[in-house]
């Protein structure tokens, strides 16, 4: 058998041997133990996907008297492959020490063509073919080679590679019999890939849930402790008035304005619990959200961080001011926190025409640095701390809470370098 780029592919027709209408007792017994392999294969115990690709490739090695079954699965990030299952053999060893498990894509190798081409391959002279990476040929002394792409899912995630030091070891009825296994290890795969998704997510939710009730009860206890804070602060202040104390009057202006922050702060964890037990209440009114963005950019520009705001026309909607005022502060000082001092933040009020109606939008935009592609699906979860800086990460997600609750919206685009654009659509009054 001479070694070949080409794909070998065969009919499993050939499992049986039929000689004067009599079935070849030695084709039976082979089909016999090939079933009770798949039987193996099938009861694997899904632990983890580790575990569950070594067993799978014991079984194949098993099956086919192979010095060596590895399961290659494709890792984007680093555009490699890696053995992430091996049989539990010398040569699998031997290749471990050698580095061989970790196969760059760049590389070549008749890992990597049939990972790429989503070909059978076989070849009984591996030593012969110029294709072949030389570690593989000098270091681990492989002469045939069986290699069958691995389909997880209805995706190519990566190929199975069943190797002997043996030539010409592998037989048409062996690459059938391959193929048809590999299947199944990738029906092995995507178990064991879910349950350890769902476990993930166990432990994940487990973790918030524990969190959430934690800060919820502290949230309450919080209030208990600022409220009488901010009044002796605000005593303080009017002693030191009264005095002429202007160190102490400016003193206790900044302690008030950090227990503001802190009340806000408690008051976002509180809504957080109001929200997951559905009783957060709207008071529906109609109300102009080109107003509602002049206020909000009044109290929130500084010297520091101007922000300006658009509105061609009068933008009724219909919503409870508050809340759509928690919603677009939160949105604006988030841009006014990653904008840079010369740059102004920009808000533009529009109506829209949809196709379930009329909207009223609100756009924030910032000259920030923009949000990475892998924090961005995530920046309306609650706690998702540190999406665009340190802290609980509680505003966006009220905010895209409060959009819903409104039966609206908040989308977000943004790109690295290129400054964020936040948009909120509330339902006109007029729809």
């Amino acid at each position: 058998m001479q070694p070949s780029s080409e794909s070998r592919r065969v009919d499993d027709a050939g499992a049986h041997h039929h000689i004067g209408g009599i079935v070849d007792s030695d084709a039976s017994a082979r089909c016999g133990r090939r079933l009770e392999i798949l039987e193996r294969l099938l009861a694997v115990e899904v632990a983890d996907l580790e575990t569950a690709l070594t067993h799978s490739c014991d079984v194949i090695a098993e099956a086919l008297h192979a010095d060596k079954v590895d399961a290659f699965l494709y890792q984007p990030a680093k555009d490699t492959l890696v053995a992430l299952g091996s049989s539990t053999q010398p040569l699998s060893a031997l290749q471990k020490r050698l580095g061989l498990d970790v196969l760059p894509v760049s590389n070549g190798g008749r890992v990597v063509f049939v990972y790429e081409t989503g070909e059978t391959f076989v070849t009984g002279r591996l030593d012969q073919d110029p294709e072949e990476l030389r570690g593989v040929k000098q270091g681990l002394k492989i002469i045939s080679k069986l290699g069958v792409p691995l389909t997880v899912a209805g995706h190519r995630r990566g190929m199975v590679m069943i190797a002997s030091l043996k030539p010409d070891f592998f037989t048409d009825e062996d690459v059938a019999f391959a193929e048809s296994i590999v299947r199944w290890v990738g029906v092995v795969t995507h178990k064991a890939e879910m349950a350890q998704e769902i476990a993930r997510n166990a432990v994940v939710q487990g973790r918030r849930a524990v969190a959430e009730e934690l800060i919820t009860v502290l949230a309450h206890d919080l209030r208990n402790f600022v409220a009488p804070i901010g009044a002796r602060l605000q005593l303080m202040r009017r002693r030191a008035a009264e005095a002429r104390r202007e160190r102490d009057v400016s003193d206790c202006d900044a302690a008030q304005r950090a227990t503001h922050r802190l009340n806000r702060l408690i008051s976002d964890l509180l809504d957080v619990a109001r929200l997951d037990q559905g009783v957060l209440k709207l008071d529906l009114q109609p109300l102009d959200l080109a107003d509602l963005a002049r206020d909000v950019a009044s109290a929130l520009a500084s010297p520091e961080h101007a922000i300006d705001v658009a509105a061609s026309e009068e933008t009724l909607v219909v919503g409870d001011a508050d809340r759509l005022r928690q919603c677009v502060e939160n949105l604006v000082a988030n841009a006014v926190r990653h904008s840079p001092s010369d740059a102004p933040v920009q808000i533009f009020v529009t109506r829209e025409r949809r196709a379930t109606g009329e909207y009223g939008a609100l756009e924030v935009r910032d000259q920030g640095p923009g949000i990475a592609p892998d924090i961005l699906p995530r920046i309306f979860e609650r706690f998702a701390a540190g999406a665009r800086s340190p802290g609980l990460g509680l505003g966006l997600y009220l905010a895209k809470s409060i959009a819903t609750a409104h039966g609206g919206e908040l989308n977000v685009v943004s790109a690295p370098g290129a400054g964020t654009r936040f948009t909120l659509r509330v339902p006109s009054s007029d729809r």
